[in-house]
Order: structure tokens, then C-alpha cells, then sequence
């Protein structure tokens, strides 16, 4: 346990030392998401549903800059041969998933950690009395987006347009967690009046416990698969 933790340590560490150097991700993760909300508070003038528009802004910004940091996550390890490397060192390919999806999940949260208040701000709606479980869906989120993410984003790397095939295939697979995920943002940010019945395919989720429970089902699924598919997939 003591290996397999420093090996996640040691990865874990180079990306975000990288990072900091190059400083290239975060900000642009920053300012695509500042934009999408700038764009949804303008066309928001003429919505009557102010915390709607907001749940979509999270969630369309959360997944567009989940997809710039997982491709990315790959891509730097390109030069020089990085990833020869990595798959050399006498560490389970498994290992190099998990320490790969911690850096992504954390650049999720500082890019939340900026986005959320300023959508907040933007669109006059907060889940008032509900920060806790707001952090929790968010969480939740991350992983879900992330274990994916960093699987494709691998799968991808040697091909042509790897960020417009990344995007494509993260979409299609992350559709059926994005019900349960806006069904509980929706919850949140209506202070829990939110109801479900009569919104289509959001009535199929059920209340907000509900939804919570298919985001860890789906977090648990993505995450175990992707960590055991990942040795067959970079070896490729």
C-alpha cells in the first residue's frame, strides 16, 4: 500500500508541478466557463427561469472544461516520450489512472471554485441553506465527468483531432448521468420546491436522495471499469 500510494503521490505531484509551470489549463478552463455564463446571462433576458438557466450553465461549463483538462492530461506526457516512461516504471497501469483522475478532479474544483460563485452572482440564484449538498453534487460531478474523461482522453491521444473525437465520446457516454445530476441541481437551486414529475425524462429520477443515489452508482461503475480497462488502453 505504501508503493501504491507514493506512485500516486509522485504523479499526482509532476502534473500539478507542470501545471504551475506552464500554466496553460486552469486559466483557459477559467475563462471558457466566465464566457458560456456571460453568454447564458445574456440570452437569460427573456427567460423567466432564472435557476434553470443557471443549472445549465454549471453543467455545460463543468463538462466542456472537464474535456480540456482530460485531454490535456495525456497530452502533455506526448514530449519526450513522457509516456513510455510512466508505463516503464514498476507501478500498475492502474495506478497511472487513479493518480491521473485525482489531478483532473482537482482542477474541476478550483475551476468551480470560481465559475459556481460568479454563475451564482450572474443569475441571482443560490441554494440557499443547501452548500453542503451543493458541494456534494458538484463532487459527485467531477468524478463521474472525470473517470470517463481520463480513460477517453487516453484513447484518443494518437489519434487525428483528439479533441473533437474526446468530446464526442464523452458526450455520448456521460448523457445518462447528466439526468440525475441536473435533476438534483435543479432541486438545489429551486431551495427544494424543484418538482420533477412533469419535466419529461427528469421525472424519472425521482427526489433528490434519488438522484444522488444514481450519481454514486454511476461514479462507482465509471471509476472501476475505467481503472480496469485503463492498462489494455494505454498499452494499445
Amino acid at each position: 500500500m505504501s508503493g501504491f500510494a507514493g506512485t500516486i503521490r509522485a504523479i499526482f505531484l509532476k502534473d500539478l508541478l507542470s501545471e504551475i509551470r506552464t500554466k496553460q489549463l486552469l486559466p483557459t478552463m477559467i475563462m471558457l466557463g466566465l464566457l458560456i455564463g456571460w453568454i447564458f446571462r445574456i440570452a437569460s433576458e427573456s427567460a423567466p427561469y432564472p435557476a434553470v438557466l443557471a443549472c445549465a450553465v454549471l453543467l455545460v461549463s463543468l463538462l466542456f472544461s472537464a474535456i480540456l483538462a482530460c485531454e490535456k492530461s495525456f497530452a502533455l506526457e506526448q514530449h519526450n516520450d513522457c509516456m513510455c516512461s510512466l508505463l516503464l516504471c514498476p507501478a500498475d497501469p492502474g495506478t497511472i489512472y487513479l493518480a491521473k483522475l485525482l489531478v483532473n478532479i482537482v482542477w474541476l474544483c478550483l475551476f468551480e471554485l470560481v465559475t459556481v460563485p460568479v454563475v451564482f452572482v450572474l443569475f441571482k440564484a443560490a441554494p440557499t441553506g443547501a452548500w453542503v449538498r451543493l458541494v456534494a453534487v458538484l463532487l459527485l460531478c467531477n468524478i463521474g465527468v472525470c473517470s470517463l474523461g481520463t480513460l477517453l482522453g487516453a484513447v484518443v491521444q494518437q489519434t487525428q483531432g483528439s479533441g473533437s473525437l474526446l468530446s464526442v465520446l464523452a458526450m455520448a457516454a456521460l448523457c445518462p448521468m447528466m439526468l440525475p445530476a441536473t435533476s438534483a441541481l435543479l432541486y438545489l437551486l429551486n431551495t427544494g420546491t424543484q418538482q420533477t414529475d412533469n419535466l419529461g425524462l427528469l421525472g424519472m429520477v425521482g427526489g433528490f436522495g434519488s438522484a444522488l443515489g444514481y450519481m454514486i452508482a454511476f461514479d462507482a461503475i465509471f471509476v472501476t471499469l475505467c481503472w480496469l480497462l485503463f492498462g489494455f488502453v494505454v498499452r494499445e
